[in-house]
This record gives C-alpha cells, sequence and structure tokens, in this order.
C-alpha cells in the first residue's frame, strides 16, 4: 500500500521573501524551481528529513550539480543542517509549519472515525440488549419447529387441493357417463321410431 504523502501549501508572497528573491537572483528561476523539489522531498520523506549523504541523488534527478544544491541548502535560510547518529540531514523548519493544517486535519478526521465506530458499537449493543429481551414465545423464522410448522402447512396445503382435484375427476367421469348413457337412449328411441313410422307407411300402401 503506497503512502499517502502530505499536502501544503505555499503562502502566496512566497516568492517575495527577500531570502528567495536573492536566490533567484543567483540561480534564476531555476534556483526557486530546486528550493521548491527540495521541499517537495522533504514532506515525501519519512519524518521530513533528508541524509545530506544522498544529495547526489537528487542532483541526477534535477539535472543540475551536487554544489547548486549545497548552495540552496545552506545559503538562503531555507533549510537547516543537523547531525544524527545517521550522519548529517537537513530538515525544513518553515515546511513543517506549512505541514501542520494537513496534520490537524488528520487528526480530527482520525478522531472522528474513532467516535464513529464506537457510536456504531453502542447501537449495536443496544440491538442485541433488545433482542435478548424479546418474548421467548416468538420464535425466530430459522427455528427448527417454525420450519417444520411451516412446512407441514404447505404440505396439508397441497394436499387438500389435490384431494379436491381428485373428486373433481371423479364427479367429471361420473357426469360423461350418464351423458353417454342418455345419448346410447336416445340413439334407441329414434330407431324404435323410425321403424315404427316405416310400418305405418307399410300398411298404408297395402
Amino acid at each position: 500500500m503506497s503512502k499517502t504523502v502530505p499536502n501544503f501549501l505555499f503562502p502566496t508572497n512566497f516568492r517575495n521573501g527577500k531570502n528567495i528573491k536573492r536566490l533567484i537572483k543567483d540561480f534564476n528561476v531555476q534556483g526557486y524551481g530546486i528550493a521548491v523539489y527540495l521541499l517537495e522531498t522533504l514532506a515525501e520523506a519519512e519524518g521530513h528529513k533528508y541524509p545530506l549523504s544522498d544529495i547526489d541523488l537528487l542532483a541526477d534527478e534535477m539535472k543540475v550539480s551536487v554544489p547548486v544544491i549545497n548552495t540552496v541548502i545552506t545559503s538562503y535560510g531555507l533549510f537547516e543542517l543537523i547531525e544524527n547518529d545517521d550522519g548529517i540531514i537537513f530538515i525544513s523548519s518553515q515546511l513543517n509549519k506549512w505541514l501542520e493544517p494537513y496534520y490537524k486535519q488528520t487528526e480530527q478526521k482520525k478522531l472522528a472515525g474513532k467516535v464513529s465506530a464506537e457510536k456504531r458499537r453502542i447501537k449495536q449493543e443496544q440491538q442485541l440488549l433488545e433482542l435478548s429481551q424479546l418474548n421467548s414465545t416468538q420464535q425466530p423464522l430459522n427455528d427448527r419447529s417454525t420450519i417444520n410448522k411451516l412446512i407441514n402447512k404447505r404440505i396439508n396445503k397441497t394436499s387438500l387441493f389435490s384431494s379436491t382435484e381428485n373428486e373433481a375427476e371423479k364427479f367429471e367421469g361420473l357426469n360423461q357417463k350418464m351423458l353417454n348413457h342418455q345419448i346410447q337412449q336416445d340413439k334407441q328411441k329414434s330407431k324404435l321410431e323410425d321403424l315404427a313410422q316405416a310400418s305405418k307407411e307399410n300398411r298404408i300402401y297395402e
């Protein structure tokens, strides 16, 4: 996970400082660019400090000489040299002041996050307490006996529908048989009537 780089703002009159004007006079605008580059490097560095022994790396990045960078660091009041166990490092007290609003805002966000997390924890505890105080006769849906009751209810309902459907089928079959029987009777009656009519006509012709 990449480290978050602190944000800082230059004062709008930064370039108007006497030391910055002197820097620009000595090295043109390139000197101003070198100073800003060094400040940004410190802002990104751990503890906002950088070893003087490694400025050759910065010189390669900026395409300038090491003596020029040394002069910018030591001659214009923008940076301070400090000696520690690791050797000589340079820092910027001015940069540290510019970073104060960033760290203050970061701390406020952390505090707000802790407060929010604590509120969520308290709310969860209250919800758990309310659940524990529910009437024991109220069974949750995932209770085994409750699920079994629901299953049995559905089975009984299905059986009832199935039984009703079977009765309807039986009634329909009986009704069809009675209809067929009536049709056969009507056919026989019609046939007898035709025979009687034919016999009557034969007697008339005789």
